[in-house]
């Protein structure tokens, strides 16, 4: 079955199952109040993703009573590496299954992971060159693969599970506005670590 005749299936079988979601939901057709919408939108989204996976983008439309227009990768492909799921954003970066996983679960993203992992990608592009095998952004690592002109993106590391070494060799000098904003302290003797090795002369001469 191609790309295009198992999305369609599968863009039913959504339609179908939100419908039932929201006559399940609401009863009737009065006015759904904003924190309704939004709990309900929470609701279907995380069943949906655990049922027909984390690469569909449902829009809902509350006016006509659940009616939803399903968005999804435009391309996905089974390689050597496992199924590789096309970027929104970028024509030329596949993730890999593996990755869209690792993100979700390290991130506890449970939407439309390829829109939030494209999110991420667009400052983490701005690295390249920087570590080769990896791309970095504020909350973590992607390492990736360039193959026949086209860059895979193999799996996700979030900045909580690197090493002090890690976050040296990501977050060097070039690279010290990428570190998130709660790692960074006005006090020099409030770190636990530091980037910059001429800050040793200054500890030493504090008696730390």
């Amino acid at each position: 079955m191609s790309d295009e005749r198992y999305f369609s299936f599968k863009k039913v079988q959504i339609e179908k199952f939100l419908k039932e979601e929201f006559k399940k939901k609401f009863k009737s057709n009065g006015k759904i109040s904003l924190r309704k919408r939004q709990k309900f939108v929470a609701e279907t989204t995380r069943k949906i993703a655990k049922r027909f996976g984390k690469d569909v983008l449902v829009l809902i439309d509350f006016s006509k009573n659940g009616f939803c227009t399903v968005v999804s990768p435009t391309h996905t492909e089974s390689t050597e590496k496992g199924k590789l799921i096309k970027s929104f954003s970028h024509p030329q970066v596949f993730y890999t299954s593996h990755c869209v996983d690792r993100f979700s679960k390290r991130t506890q993203s449970h939407d439309n992971c390829i829109i939030t992992l494209d999110a991420f990608f667009n400052t983490a592009l701005t690295t390249f060159g920087e570590n080769n095998g990896f791309l970095t952004c504020p909350d973590g690592v992607f390492a990736y693969e360039l193959i026949d002109s086209r860059l895979i993106v193999k799996t996700y590391i979030n900045f909580d599970l690197l090493s002090d070494d890690q976050i040296k060799q990501f977050y060097g000098f070039g690279m010290i506005s990428m570190l998130p904003k709660e790692y960074a302290v006005k006090d020099i003797l409030g770190a636990d670590f530091v980037l910059a090795d001429e800050h040793d002369e200054f500890i030493d001469k504090s008696g730390v």
